[in-house]
């Protein structure tokens, strides 16, 4: 008995002994700034012990507002213990430490925003911080961007401001800064363009309110980078247009260094008189390398010139403050997805244009097909030109970041044909003609056609099929060799093997068994599923995120039953072997909450991945109805959210 209680002690002390020497922080969404949703240095779970037996819910902590934004983990930020980040829809920012599950800090940075004017689905009762703040280790610094009411009793006008913060006490380490001002490269647009206001009700208000939903990011040269949707996706005309924005500060102007500029570089996607290319990344922060950014577009206006960017991957250059000096942000390449429709005329941009362009997928005005390029958010494969973008069509786009193709929209992908990655795996000769039927800018003629065009839409997706794409996750070997996790709407978790090598196509691997929104037809069923992967770093990669295959697990928290984008929908937080393949190439599945009708885990937030970190998993749900501790404004559904911590029991 004595021997066992020592073997037991010694077990966990030698546990505590590996997190102490090998622990790691969350600094930023998806975990670096690839997004490859990876965290290889994860020493504590492991394939053998996340399992029902050893594995299962520790803790739980109740906010009074609505959370949509990832938790961040500043390790041994609560003294020894770890500390979670979490902020709020309240513009609430709170520490709390991992082990006692008390409270460290609690910051308000100003009044909340109540949304019943923009609150499509009538379940998000306030706006305040909704993307996921990102922490500089180099100088300690927390920067959040919050949606504050211009005054404490004006709902109607509305500015954001961002917020330099001490991470472990949540204090202020310098004065806020709103974002405002007129874009750089010469269309004409303004951001929170106080001039774009109207008079109802003896009320003034805004006639598009910018959207914050992609996570901020930071570039190596001391960038703050922010990107923008808007409230609307339709033509108003002028300055009353919705734009996509990237906006980007000069960290060092933030924290009022002196000859630093405290004025934003502002790049616009649209021109003036176009409208949308909102930067949604479903919650996903924009891809940044050296001093290089990378974000996908959605729904809007388009044409053959590189002006108006919706649906497009777009490569910026942040060109930081010098003697004072507003910062820039240069456009430096671009991708085009869905040049194909040649429509124009009344209700697409102004009423006498006859220019060939395109007014993207959501028709002005009219109904039409949502397919958001800018669906997920863009990752990069470290080491490599890879840049790989999920969108709304099921498809997985392979780009060069050295070459994106701009107007090209076929020869320079990396590999052709793109992966239709959330429909069907195996023998990419049928994915070849699922492309060909799934995806209008894709050709419809064979390839060896002489009447190849690529301009020649094909239709409608294959029986009205969807799988719309949410979120990727990469275990990554060496340069050559990864894979790839995708979870589609109506779809189950699929995986491929992805190669950095051009022209190289992905081949099939395996999938797991549960099926996401079992109980709603494609298109529908939001977000699919939401991945991270974590694992022992590859000792012989010399990759920064390089993980041991023989560790790794991809974890996922997927829509089990409903739809988390309109309504609420029965979650599932769900554990697999990353790389053991089952015969008939499934997935080993090692963990999931529950067999019952609800999922075990309550409804999901719509875009918050599970976060793992020192032998813990985040995971956040929402807390819906008449339920403790939560207010909303009078006549809105109460609409607040949940931790839950996850490890070894």
């Amino acid at each position: 008995m004595r021997l066992i209680l020592y073997s037991i002690l010694g077990a966990v002390f030698l546990r505590v002994m590996i997190v102490d020497a090998l622990a790691v922080s969350i600094n930023e969404r998806a975990g670096n700034h690839f997004r490859t949703a990876a965290n290889n240095q994860e020493f504590v779970l492991n394939k053998d012990n996340v399992n029902e037996a050893q594995f299962g819910l520790l803790r739980t902590y109740d906010f009074d507002g609505k959370v949509e934004t990832q938790p961040l983990v500043v390790e041994k930020g609560a003294g020894a213990d770890d500390l979670v980040i979490i902020t709020t829809m309240k513009n609430d920012v709170i520490g709390i430490n991992a082990r006692t599950n008390q409270t460290v800090y609690r910051v308000k940075l100003g009044p909340e925003i109540s949304s019943q004017d923009m609150d499509a689905w009538k379940h998000t009762p306030t706006w305040g911080i909704s993307a996921t703040p990102v922490i500089d280790a180099a100088t300690n610094t927390l920067y959040v961007a919050a949606w504050l009411r211009k005054t404490a009793n004006d709902n109607f006008l509305r500015d954001y401001w961002v917020f330099a913060l001490n991470p472990l006490s949540g204090g202020q380490k310098s004065q806020p800064v709103r974002i405002f001002g007129q874009s750089q490269e010469g269309n004409g647009c303004w951001f929170n363009d106080s001039g774009a206001t109207f008079r109802e009700n003896n009320q003034v208000k805004q006639y598009v309110y910018p959207k914050l939903r992609a996570g901020l990011a930071l570039t190596a040269n001391n960038g703050l980078v922010m990107a923008f949707a808007a409230n609307g996706e339709e033509a108003l005309g002028g300055r009353k247009n919705p734009h996509g924005f990237v906006i980007a500060y000069d960290t060092r102007g933030l924290l009022q260094q002196p000859g630093f500029s405290r004025e934003p570089a502002i790049f616009c996607a649209t021109a003036f008189n176009s409208w949308g290319a909102g930067i949604w990344h479903a919650g996903g922060a924009p891809v940044t390398e050296d001093d290089m950014v990378y974000v996908a577009t959605s729904n809007g206006t388009s044409n053959n010139g590189a002006t108006d960017l919706s649906e497009s991957m777009i490569k910026l250059k942040f060109i930081n403050s010098t003697a004072g000096s507003r910062p820039e942000l240069q456009r430096v390449d671009y991708y085009k997805a869905f040049l194909d429709e040649r429509t124009s005329g009344k209700g697409c941009l102004w009423d006498d244009n006859d220019s060939e362009v395109s007014c993207g997928r959501a028709q002005v005005n009219k109904a039409g097909a949502d397919w958001d390029f800018g669906a997920a958010g863009p990752m990069l494969v470290p080491g490599s030109r890879l840049l790989l973008q999920g969108t709304k069509d099921g498809i997985i786009y392979s780009l060069d970041k050295f070459k994106l193709g701009q107007n090209d929209r076929f020869n320079s992908l990396m590999s052709k044909p793109p992966l239709v990655s959330s429909y069907y795996g195996g023998d990419l000769a049928q994915n070849w003609d699922r492309a060909q039927h799934l995806n209008r800018s894709l050709p419809c003629p064979p390839r060896n056609s002489p009447d190849f065009n690529w301009f020649m839409p094909c239709g409608d997706p294959e029986g009205n099929r969807m799988h719309h794409i949410h979120s990727l996750a990469l275990v990554q070997r060496d340069q050559d060799g990864a894979i790839v996790y995708v979870w589609g709407e109506n779809s189950n978790l699929k995986a491929y093997n992805f190669t950095a090598k051009f022209g190289v196509l992905p081949t099939f691997r395996a999938e797991g068994n549960e099926l996401a929104s079992v109980n709603l037809d494609s298109p529908g069923g939001m977000p699919g599923g939401l991945l991270m992967v974590s694992g022992k770093p590859d000792a012989g990669a010399n990759l920064p995120y390089a993980i041991d295959y023989g560790s790794s697990i991809v974890w996922a928290v997927y829509s089990k039953y409903g739809d988390a984008n309109k309504d609420f929908a029965e979650g599932q937080l769900i554990a697999y072997d990353a790389t053991t393949v089952q015969p008939g190439n499934k997935l080993k599945r090692l963990f999931r909450t529950g067999d019952d009708n609800n999922g075990g885990l309550g409804k999901m937030s719509r875009m918050i991945p599970p976060v793992v970190a020192n032998g813990q998993v985040y995971v956040m749900i929402y807390r819906v109805g008449d339920v403790t501790n939560c207010s909303a404004p009078d006549n809105q559904l109460k609409v607040c959210s949940q931790l839950k911590i996850y490890g070894l029991k």
